[in-house]
């Protein structure tokens, strides 16, 4: 049974290593935009210096599977999660989300924010499947989604239904405008999924 570890430094390479096999356009989704190798290799470095949660799902050969990373940023938290492209559609995104939400009550956080998560599809169906509420800025490409069937490899994650939002990181200011009691700009709404 799989399961997501805190990140120790015994870890250092192999999610290193995790993080550079990612392509282009998943380093972009993951981080937000394309990082360089060095850039990568610092950020690791980086998360055994900060007091933020990290997690890895690490394979029985050693290999990263997936990688989270909750970073605290300002008013809210940041969710980085990346799953190995040989990974995918084993139920790792959803197991290293359902870490995330434990984690997020357990502080008393109700709202998660993704970077690029507007054109982050596969992220999206995983979280709706979860049961997380979605939501995506106005602008976004995707404005309605299928939420497909549960397969073979998924998490039960009933615990944690409907108390999570996952929201782009785009949102944040009208998102925080919301629950501080101070005045704000009319925005459009956001597209909620």
């Amino acid at each position: 049974m799989r399961t997501a570890i805190r990140l120790t430094q015994a870890h250092f390479h192999d999610v290193a290593g995790h993080f550079l096999a990612l392509s282009r356009r998943d380093r972009l989704l993951r981080f937000g935009l394309e990082m360089s190798d060095v850039q990568i290799v610092a950020y690791v470095d980086s998360l055994f210096a900060s007091n933020d949660s990290a997690f890895v799902v690490v394979e029985p050969n050693r290999d990263v599977s997936g990688a989270l990373h909750l970073e605290s940023m300002g008013f809210g938290v940041t969710v980085g999660l990346s799953v190995s492209s040989w990974a995918r559609s084993l139920g790792i995104g959803t197991l290293l989300l359902e870490r995330a939400a434990a984690t997020a009550r357990a502080r008393g956080i109700k709202a998660l924010f993704v970077r690029n998560l507007n054109g982050n599809t596969g992220l999206q169906q995983v979280a709706l499947r979860a049961g997380m509420t979605v939501v995506c800025a106005p602008n976004a490409l995707i404005t309605q989604l299928e939420v497909p069937a549960a397969n073979d490899h998924s998490v039960d994650c009933d615990g944690f239904a409907g108390k999570i939002t996952l929201a782009d990181d785009s949102l944040r200011p009208q998102w925080n405008g919301r629950w501080r009691d101070a005045p704000m700009l009319e925005l459009p709404e956001p597209v909620l999924l």
